[in-house]
């Protein structure tokens, strides 16, 4: 007779690799849909009210799969792929709802949810950019305005790095992100302005003569 239950311990470990494994399949899904979520938001095509169910359903059975292996549901894994989610479900909020989703209604751990809104700055950055392409600088100031916001509330956390892996880096790039663009608007509004204030004083100047 054996000292130990290897039987019991290779059952639990067999299934706990098979359960990896689908996590892994599924998680490259979500990610593609949580892409496909954030391109089509930026650039408010149709589909991307699809792509945002499709991700849902796809991040609800992800849960199911971690649900049934701690080991799983707090990997760092499951945290990066949840982030993605988190991004991509904010994103098509504030683009077509206007607003940004709590915790709850994301359904989501507390790791992902911070880390997710760091990464949905530099996707703000380029929703800011697009309407800036067009022309449209009070809309492009807003998604500014709404990135400082988020980032002051997560730096406002003051969250130990192995609490939220990652977060203090995250932070660190995010912080120049956000003033570079924010150089980068205020020196494009100025021009626009002064483009706008010579070409007044040049039709007044030809009306005069």
């Amino acid at each position: 007779m054996g000292w130990l239950d290897i039987d019991g311990v290779r059952r639990y470990l067999e299934d706990l690799e098979e359960a990896r494994e689908q996590l892994i399949k599924v998680a490259r899904e979500v990610s593609q849909l949580a892409r496909a979520v954030v391109s089509s938001s930026i650039r408010r095509r149709e589909d991307a009210r699809r792509y945002r169910r499709e991700l849902s359903e796809r991040f609800r059975y992800l849960l199911e799969i971690s649900s049934k292996h701690p080991e799983l549901a707090y990997s760092n894994l499951f945290y990066s792929i949840a982030a993605e989610y988190v991004e991509a479900m904010q994103l098509y909020s504030v683009v077509f709802d206007g607003k940004l989703l709590t915790l709850n209604e994301l359904n989501v751990h507390p790791v992902p949810y911070l880390l997710g809104h760091a990464d949905l700055i530099g996707e703000l950055k380029r929703l800011s950019l697009e309407h800036l392409r067009r022309g449209e600088y009070d809309e492009s100031f807003s998604y500014l305005e709404l990135a400082e916001g988020i980032y002051e509330e997560l730096s406002s956390t003051d969250t130990a790095d192995p609490v939220v892996p990652g977060l203090r880096r995250k932070l660190d790039v995010y912080r120049k992100v956000i003033d570079d663009w924010k150089v980068l608007l205020i020196d494009i509004e100025s021009r626009v302005k002064l483009e706008k204030v010579c070409g007044e004083v040049l039709k007044g100047g030809t009306n005069a003569s």
